[in-house]
């Protein structure tokens, strides 16, 4: 026997410091520890067991429940009011585990041994002291029973050893020892004994009689005898399950739960439970009975079914036959039978058994039903259908009325109309309605006794006549016929096309043919046909002409097209009831664009301008073209901004003073206006000089008096002054002829060439003076000059160079009219040669290396031969000179 030994000591420590002091005292009694300290008189105390959060209490002291469960020390630390001092003690309970029937040695611990009096041991459980042994120092221990020995040696030996022989569960309890009862349980030092029992045999509750498809559960009940009765109340007990006395895996909990099936009825269940050390013997078996409806019954001998049914003639018999079902608890077996309108009747059966039956044409079916625990919802059948032939005539209502064959109905159009046929038989016979002349069924029905149709809302297209007929295998077709005469307004027949959107030109003998298909019985009216539209007092003239059959006809109209007023929504109304509306739109060329027109605004520029016309029904734009001498090319395509709306056109830069030829045209996705609108225009050009004078004609006739004056005064003044000069020039020349060689160049001078480029010319401000001969040449004085003599006048500024030619021209041009010489500078030397002078001086470069070389006067340019050389110049005498 493993017994384990633990001591309790007792230890205290108490810190001391300024103020209060406690002194706090443990007492052990029922497996419960308490604490006390003095009072001081405070108010409240917080304590605290080992680790567990502070509590307040309101006396001094505290008890702590279960101190068995405390497998280390008990450490209880207490403050008492508005003070932070911890005073703490440490608490240690030693317990000694047995079972019944061994021998066991209790030993302790004590401080010390009295010298004089008596030590006894003591016996604590439920809340009773008794003593066992009682020591004295020079005597021999005192026993109550002889199954306590005491062991210490010597007897005052503060080592307290004394065994027990023989335990029992009466002998668990605190031992402990002291001077006096009191003594040794405030003492602290003791040992708590537990004697470990079997635990009782256990009972299984729970309920046996469980439904399949659900779980039970068991309860293994058992209770601890161990002592004392507070340990018993804390010892665990585990569990164990065994089913047909197998352990189950998994299973150790006090309840058992399982799914329930059919064969968990052959199981049988028990439980065991176990202590620390000890089990208890196996509980009773229990077995679980599973409950189950029928899942399926079964008829012996099995009938002969087809197509799941048992065919059967009116008169025969059929059975015996034998119904039986699997259910739990055993079910009760109930045989019925059905007619045809549903009604169940009892059959005759004994037991399980249904006694012969002589089948009639009313029953529809045999039923077995099994019926499960006298509840009325949970029960299982089985049907035996039944095959019974026969076939009755049809059987006609309408609107609830029987018909007559061959009578004809006459109803109101939109009214609720009702057809109700039936034609009696087994099996079902196959019922249609159908309307005669038609290849389609009305409706049809293959099961049950009525066929049932509603017209909610009867049309014309219902007129004719209908049949009901009944089929079955083996019998003649059965039917049944009537007829419907339906009366209803004229409206428009939606089951045929009708064009409602129409396109058309204008004019006097446009016109558009409408036919409008409507449904109509009677017969619709063409006097009560009136057409709207958006002119008034349109007049159109209809005709009616009835179709395929007596409800439906057209109405054929013709509607004028005058012209675009006509263009719109028309209405057709039957005795001023709307039937259809239809639309005419235009469709047709675009007018030609009106007011086209156009002016030169700037130089070189043209503005055109036109109005917008009618666009013939489809959007439309504008082609604008100009021609070449190729012919018409188009110039832009310009959108429509809307009828009676003018369009602006701006041309870019064109020549100044030339005649352009514009086209415009309008079109739309039909085509472009039949005609176009052509315009020509003249671009505006700077006036020219000879026009200038044309208009400035009067003007200048008005001053020419003036500008005469002027200029002859001027004349006379410059040719003053050139005979100055020319007297100057003959001097200079004679001295520099002096130093010249004999040799002069000359240029020969092309006249013809001359003259024709005189010719030429627009505006002649001098005429040349006549010369008898004309085939006189014309040399020209060529003046060679060097490089550096070229240089003084190629640097000057070009405003200087353009005075000094300004000048020369004025001096050339005052000779010239003086002398009445042409414009151009000549002279005539002693040879009777004409020649003019030319410089080959370089002139200033130009800046701008794009621009293009000009000619000034070349309607005055010449041809000038250099091949011949003209005579020498001789010096003039002086005489002469002075003339």
């Amino acid at each position: 026997m493993k017994v384990v030994f633990l001591y309790l000591s007792l230890g205290a420590l108490l810190s001391e410091t300024r103020g209060d002091e406690l002194t706090i005292s443990p007492s052990f009694k029922n497996c419960d520890v308490l604490f006390s300290w003095n009072n001081l008189q405070k108010k409240y105390y917080d304590v605290r067991i080992n680790n567990t959060p502070w509590a307040r209490v309101f006396e001094p002291k505290y008890t702590v429940k279960d101190a068995l469960m405390y497998n280390d020390n008990i450490r209880i630390n207490v403050r008492a009011e508005h003070s932070s001092k911890d005073n703490t003690l440490t608490y240690n309970v030693s317990t000694v585990e047995s079972k019944t029937g061994a021998n066991l040695t209790i030993s302790w611990s004590v401080s010390f041994f009295p010298r004089q009096g008596i030590f006894d041991i003591f016996h604590m459980k439920n809340n009773e002291s008794t003593q066992i042994i009682s020591v004295s120092t020079n005597n021999s221990p005192k026993i109550t029973k002889p199954k306590y020995r005491y062991l210490s040696q010597p007897y005052n030996s503060t080592c307290i050893s004394f065994g027990i022989i023989g335990i029992t569960l009466d002998d668990a309890g605190y031992y402990a020892g002291g001077t006096d009862a009191s003594n040794a349980l405030s003492s602290g030092r003791g040992v708590f004994l537990k004697v470990s029992g079997h635990p009782t045999k256990p009972n299984i509750r729970g309920n046996l009689n469980v439904s399949v498809g659900s779980y039970f559960e068991l309860t293994c009940l058992s209770k601890s005898t161990s002592a004392p009765d507070y340990y018993a109340r804390l010892e665990k007990l585990s569990y164990m399950w065994l089913v047909n006395g197998t352990k189950m895996d998994n299973k150790n909990n006090q309840k058992l739960s399982l799914h329930v099936t059919k064969d968990i009825r052959y199981n049988k269940y028990s439980c065991t439970a176990m202590g620390k050390k000890l089990e208890s013997e196996p509980s009773d078996t229990v077995k679980i009975n599973p409950l189950y409806k029928p899942d399926k019954l079964s008829i012996d001998p099995k009938p002969k079914l087809k197509n799941g049914t048992l065919t059967v003639k009116e008169g025969e018999t059929i059975g015996p036959y034998d119904c039986s079902a699997d259910c739990n608890p055993p079910c009760e077996i109930i045989w019925k039978y059905k007619d045809t309108a549903g009604t169940l009747h009892d059959a005759t059966f004994s037991g399980y058994t249904l006694s012969v039956l002589t089948v009639s044409r009313n029953i529809s079916l045999l039923r077995c039903i099994a019926k499960y625990m006298d509840e009325r919802d949970n029960k299982r059948k089985h049907n035996i259908f039944f095959d019974v032939q026969y076939l009755d005539n049809p059987v006609l209502f309408v609107s609830d009325t029987f018909e007559e064959p061959n009578h004809t109905v006459k109803i109101k159009e939109g009214k609720e109309f009702q057809i109700s046929c039936n034609v009696n038989g087994n099996p079902e016979p196959k019922m249609t309605l159908r309307k005669v002349a038609s290849d389609s069924k009305i409706n049809q029905s293959t099961s049950g006794d009525w066929l049932n149709h509603t017209m909610k809302s009867l049309q014309c297209s219902d007129i004719g006549t209908y049949k009901c007929t009944g089929m079955s295998p083996g019998f003649n077709n059965t039917e049944k016929m009537f007829r419907i005469n339906v009366t209803c307004d004229t409206r428009l027949d939606y089951s045929l096309p009708m064009k409602t959107l129409y396109g058309s030109k204008s004019g006097q003998d446009i016109k558009v043919t409408v036919a409008v298909p409507v449904i109509a019985n009677p017969p619709p009216q063409k006097s009560s046909v009136t057409w709207f539209g958006p002119v008034e007092n349109l007049g159109i003239a209809s005709t009616v002409s009835q179709q395929d059959v007596p409800y439906k006809h057209r109405i054929n109209s013709s509607i004028p097209i005058l012209n675009q007023n006509y263009f719109g929504n028309y209405t057709l109304k039957y005795n001023m009831t709307d039937v259809v509306t239809i639309t005419i739109n235009a469709e047709d060329v675009p007018q030609v664009p009106r007011n086209f027109t156009g002016y030169s605004y700037a130089s070189g520029y043209i503005n055109l301008t036109w109005v917008s016309g009618f666009d013939g029904g489809k959007e439309q734009h504008f082609i604008l073209s100009i021609r070449d001498r190729f012919g018409w090319q188009e110039l832009a395509n310009l959108s429509d901004p809307g009828q009676g709306r003018v369009v602006h056109y701006a041309s870019g830069r064109l020549n100044a003073g030339q005649e352009y030829w514009y086209q415009l045209k309008s079109c739309n996705i039909i085509n472009c206006s039949k005609e176009s609108a052509n315009i020509t225009i003249t671009a505006k050009a700077e006036p020219r000089l000879s026009v200038l004078l044309d208009k400035t004609f009067v003007i200048g006739a008005s001053c020419a008096v003036v500008i005469l004056i002027l200029t002859i005064v001027f004349v006379l003044i410059i040719l003053k002054r050139k005979t100055v000069l020319n007297r100057q020039d003959n001097q200079q020349d004679g001295a520099e002829i002096a130093d010249q060689p004999d040799v002069v160049l000359y240029a020969a001078v092309d006249k013809s060439a001359f003259q024709k480029n005189q010719n030429k010319a627009d505006v002649v401000a001098e005429a040349v003076p006549e010369k008898k001969d004309e085939t006189d040449n014309l040399y020209a004085v060529v003046e060679k000059k060097t490089t550096t003599e070229a240089k003084p006048s190629a640097t000057k500024p070009e405003s200087e160079q353009k005075n000094e030619s300004k000048r020369e021209r004025q001096e050339g041009a005052t000779a010239a009219e003086a002398t009445g010489a042409s414009g151009t500078s000549r002279n005539v030397n002693q040879d009777g040669l004409i020649y003019i002078d030319v410089d080959f001086a370089k002139k200033p470069e130009n800046k701008d290396k794009n621009e293009k070389p000009k000619i000034h006067g070349e309607e005055d340019r010449t041809v000038v031969d250099f091949s011949k050389k003209a005579p020498v110049v001789k010096k003039k005498p002086k005489k002469e000179e002075e003339k």
